[in-house]
């Protein structure tokens, strides 16, 4: 089966609702899109509102649940899902629905300021585990095989040797520059 992705561009209309499940945590809110059209005589008119329920689980939960309001310009990416169950009365309901996988600020709208949050310890899903994978592979010094990091048995790099020091000690950084960048007296 094939996910129907969208991307919706709109307004919070609903204050983002934070709430503890047996499956994580899931904050849901409501978005509002007004199509806009050409009015004939040169400019334009609005059409009907139309207003999608969104859900975010975990992180993406948390931080937009501190991060979103109601009257921002958001941008949303996620997956469209129908939920469907009988009432009690034995009625047929379904409500169609974004399981979001991102949500932003509309930058084309307004400005944001980013503050990166701590990651939590959830389980790791297959993204999570690719990209631990490729930041170790990336923070391997040059030369490192990165299938065993093994370093080769070869000659030493001359511009990694700092005159009088041996290879194992000499850093990537010049000696007379400290951790904060400034220069040793």
């Amino acid at each position: 089966m094939s996910d129907v992705q969208v991307i919706l561009h709109g307004w919070v209309g609903q204050q983002v609702a934070l709430k503890k499940t047996g499956r994580g945590d899931v904050a849901t809110f409501r978005v509002g899109t007004t199509p806009r059209r050409p009015d004939g005589r040169g400019g334009f008119k609005d059409d009907q509102t139309v207003w999608t329920s969104v859900s975010c689980w975990r992180d993406l939960a948390h931080n937009v649940s501190s991060s979103v309001r109601v009257g921002d310009p958001v941008v949303v990416i996620g997956k469209v899902r129908t939920q469907r169950w009988t009432t009690d009365g034995g009625e047929r309901r379904e409500r169609t629905y974004v399981h979001a996988t991102t949500v932003s600020h509309d930058l084309a709208r307004g400005t944001s300021v980013f503050r990166k949050t701590a990651r939590t310890h959830a389980a790791p899903d297959e993204s999570d585990v690719l990209v631990e994978a490729l930041d170790q592979v990336e923070s391997m010094p040059a030369g490192v095989d990165p299938a065993t990091g093994e370093i080769p048995t070869s000659a030493p790099d001359p511009e990694r040797v700092t005159a009088g020091t041996p290879e194992s000690e000499a850093g990537p950084l010049d000696a007379s520059v400290g951790e904060e960048g400034d220069r040793a007296a």
